[in-house]
């Protein structure tokens, strides 16, 4: 059977960027250039390393790193402060991608980014497709975005805790199952994507709405649903739809990549 790993690349790469930055923080942009290099090739063993690691801790017989699309930007126009509080990639950073694409075929593994679409679609795209086929896939990824994909053949794995999710952790975490997630993070808000929530909506009053139906409109139906809580979810209705619309990751981007494409070749060097 298909073992497949979705390696959610920038996510990775950046964490393990950052720990080669940090000694010279903060950068100037006339740093030299032999400590840019330093940075990089510091970088590009990591990275060599944390996939090395992924091989043997996963056993995957297919990986495929994943970039976000330089034009992805659906989201933005849907709502201008989407990820607006979310710092610029650093330029040493942004040189090194082509290399660091390189470092990772150099052990077998391809890339692939699609213009229009952030990596997380194209994650969600693949696995979802994959899973329907009855292959097992591995999303490695420390993005909580993805937990509501987690499913019999859809795993999420993080590689800096090496452990995986499950919808036990998640309900520990989160107080909901991972089916009411993108409800949950639209009335508490979600700061990595800068999506604010609704005003006077914690977790406790998501929590109590979430548990009176599988869908907001079953909540708002039932009759334990507090007069007040309902007249606050009504008034920002719109604005709750927009922001599952945000959070709700795409799965029918289409790639045209075959599983040949995406098997891991020992060879490559």
């Amino acid at each position: 059977m298909v073992h497949l790993l979705l390696i959610d690349a920038l996510n990775l790469i950046r964490r393990l960027y950052a720990v080669q930055e940090r000694p010279y923080l903060p950068l100037q942009d006339d740093v030299a250039e032999s400590t840019k290099i330093q940075i990089v090739h510091n970088t590009e063993n990591m990275l060599r390393q944390a996939l090395t690691r992924l091989q043997h801790d996963l056993k995957p017989s297919h990986a495929l790193l994943v970039f976000d699309g330089r034009g992805s930007q659906w989201r933005k126009a849907l709502y201008p402060d989407y990820k607006a509080n979310r710092k610029p990639m650093s330029a040493i950073l942004a040189d090194a991608l082509v290399g660091l694409k390189h470092c990772a075929s150099t052990i077998g593994i391809n890339s692939v980014e699609q213009d229009e679409y952030e990596a997380d679609d194209i994650i969600a795209s693949v696995a979802t497709k994959l899973a329907q086929h009855g292959q097992q896939v591995t999303i490695v990824s420390t993005d909580k975005g993805f937990l509501p994909l987690l499913a019999d053949n859809i795993h999420i794995y993080d590689p800096f805790l090496r452990q995986f999710h499950d919808e036990d952790s998640v309900q520990q975490k989160f107080g909901v199952s991972t089916a009411q997630l993108v409800r949950y993070w639209s009335l508490v808000g979600d700061s990595t994507n800068h999506i604010p929530g609704v005003n006077g909506i914690g977790p406790k009053g998501a929590h109590d709405l979430l548990a009176l139906g599988a869908t907001l409109t079953d909540a708002l139906e039932h009759p334990d649903c507090h007069r007040k809580l309902r007249e606050k979810i009504l008034q920002h209705k719109e604005q709750i739809k927009i922001f599952m619309q945000l959070l709700t990751l795409r799965t029918d981007v289409q790639l045209g990549l075959n599983l040949q494409e995406m098997r891991i070749n020992p060879q490559a060097h």
